[in-house]
């Protein structure tokens, strides 16, 4: 189910950004828009209410759908979706940028006392090189 089956049943829709929208809640018959809806990238829907913490299933069974619907259909024979993407901020990516160099910083180091490098040491400079090639994509701005 994508997340327009939930909305079309609840009160007091607003849509807050792609894929964010607050509603009344069903369970607690918030005046406000309590109840916060996001569907993921990987079509899950995701539903929680800051009155009273109302549980998701609670919620989806007063509009009348079952759980279930909260997820993506499953297909036959496969038993995980592909991961999605995370993205950070900045400032996230940049403390573990930062732990990467400090890493890199010290097994230079080493190398500099010793004159040569071990092969721990090795893969462990190639793992901080991929995890900061990777954080370049792995930023949004709010």
């Amino acid at each position: 189910m994508s997340a327009a089956a939930l909305l079309d049943r609840l009160d007091g829709v607003v849509r807050y950004g792609e894929g964010r929208w607050r509603a009344r809640c069903p369970v607690c018959d918030s005046r406000r828009d309590a109840l916060a809806i996001t569907e993921t990238d990987d079509g899950v829907v995701l539903l929680h209410c800051f009155r009273n913490q109302c549980a998701a299933v609670d919620i989806a069974g007063a509009v009348g759908l079952d759980a279930s619907a909260l997820f993506p259909p499953r297909i036959e024979g496969v038993h995980a979706t592909k991961p999605v993407k995370r993205r950070f901020k900045a400032a996230q990516v940049l403390s573990a940028v930062n732990l990467e160099l400090i890493e890199v910083l010290i097994i230079v180091g080493a190398i500099l006392r010793r004159g040569s490098v071990t092969s721990t040491e090795y893969e462990r400079l190639k793992i901080s090189v991929r995890r900061v090639s990777l954080a370049e994509g792995a930023t949004h701005e709010r």
